[in-house]
């Protein structure tokens, strides 16, 4: 698996394709909790706009049984994405997560109940634009803070698809 990943890399380096000539893109977006082996991993849908060659904005929804998050995100690429089909990039952004669980007690279970939080997120990857098909796949870094725990939660593998429109 690492040499699988080590030779996706080099070959991006090297490679001079066309670069990213589409601002819009719409895809899926998932991520997983590496710390915690019940989490079962969140998905949904996202949409980017770049608006400069190093800069973009995302906005994703995404979630499980019991649990939705809307999102938005601010995405500096490192690399000029008119120049190079493989990019490393940063980010932060700001969610909203609202869940909903029933409490239980050994006389009975108690009405649903809802939560939200606010979160601010940061994250680091990597994403690789294929030109032929006009699509690219991401996977990064994950960190999440809750502000009203005041908790910092560093796990969060970030996986994704996007396909460029216009």
């Amino acid at each position: 698996m690492k040499k699988f990943f080590l030779s996706l890399f080099f070959l991006a380096l090297i490679s001079s394709g066309k670069s990213q000539d589409h601002a819009w893109a719409f895809g899926f977006y998932g991520d997983v909790q590496l710390e915690s082996p019940g989490y079962q991993g969140a998905f949904g849908i996202q949409g980017r706009y770049d608006f400069a060659n190093h800069s973009a904005v995302q906005a994703q929804v995404y979630g499980r049984a019991g649990y939705v998050a809307v999102g938005g995100d601010y995405i500096l690429s490192i690399l000029d994405r008119k120049k190079s089909n493989f990019n490393v990039f940063l980010g932060g952004g700001i969610s909203q997560d609202f869940y909903r669980y029933q409490e239980l007690s050994e006389e009975q279970a108690w009405p649903e109940k809802h939560e939200s939080f606010t979160m601010l997120n940061g994250q680091i990857g990597a994403s690789y634009y294929f030109p032929a098909v006009n699509l690219s796949l991401y996977t990064g870094y994950k960190l999440k803070f809750n502000f009203e725990w005041e908790e910092l939660d560093p796990n969060y593998l970030m996986l994704g698809l996007r396909y460029h429109l216009w």
